[in-house]
């Protein structure tokens, strides 16, 4: 990922969303916060998905399937009070997720230039309350992925802040899916004409997993 392709995805992205109701955050708001230059810190912490903090899924439009497909289409459910939306950008090949707001984070989010679009971003202090309560999470029998561990480190620093060690035993690596007949409970439950679900064989061809 690069500028170039962020600012690409991001302008197609804006007119289908409420921009003072989401807010950057993952590795993309992490790079902002440890990185030099606005191109440089795109570069530091390049990945292939995109992450907001939303006040509610009513912040993404229903216009964003007219550019984006929609992979994951959460709503709050008995049981489950979270919300997520999942999309796939065909032009860029980026997945962007939105999750809840769940640190009411959103009120200490400044507006930053993020590869030429003004976007909220996470504060750096939120994002890593975020990453920490994760780590605390973490054991041998619950494993967290690595990378939630290696971003707690880097703001760590920045924030100066400290993070507990924690023993291999506790970390896993990220895996993904290919499989194209999977069903996702929440997404059949959460059924909405207004987000379709896009064919899971669609994005793996895009992705290269679900």
């Amino acid at each position: 990922m690069n500028a170039d392709v962020l600012h690409d995805c991001f302008c197609r992205l804006v007119p289908h969303v409420d921009t003072a109701r989401i807010a950057l955050t993952g590795g993309v708001a992490i790079g902002l916060h440890l990185g030099v230059t606005p191109r440089d810190r795109i570069r530091r912490l390049a990945t292939g998905d995109i992450d907001f903090v939303a006040e509610g899924h009513e912040a993404v439009h229903q216009t964003v399937t007219a550019d984006f497909l929609v992979s994951h289409f959460h709503l709050p459910q008995p049981g489950y009070a979270k919300f997520l939306i999942q999309l796939v950008d065909p032009a860029t090949r980026l997945r962007l997720d939105f999750f809840p707001d769940a640190l009411r984070a959103l009120t200490r989010a400044h507006v930053v230039d993020v590869a030429g679009v003004p976007l909220r971003v996470l504060d750096a202090q939120d994002i890593l309350d975020h990453k920490l309560a994760i780590v605390a999470g973490a054991s041998t029998a619950s494993p967290i992925e690595e990378k939630h561990y290696v971003d707690a480190r880097r703001l760590a620093r920045v924030c100066g802040r400290e993070v507990p060690p924690l023993p291999a035993s506790h970390l896993s690596s990220t895996t993904y899916s290919q499989d194209v007949d999977a069903a996702c409970a929440r997404c059949e439950v959460s059924r909405c004409a207004g987000f379709p679900l896009a064919p899971k064989r669609a994005i793996v061809d895009i992705l290269g997993y679900v």
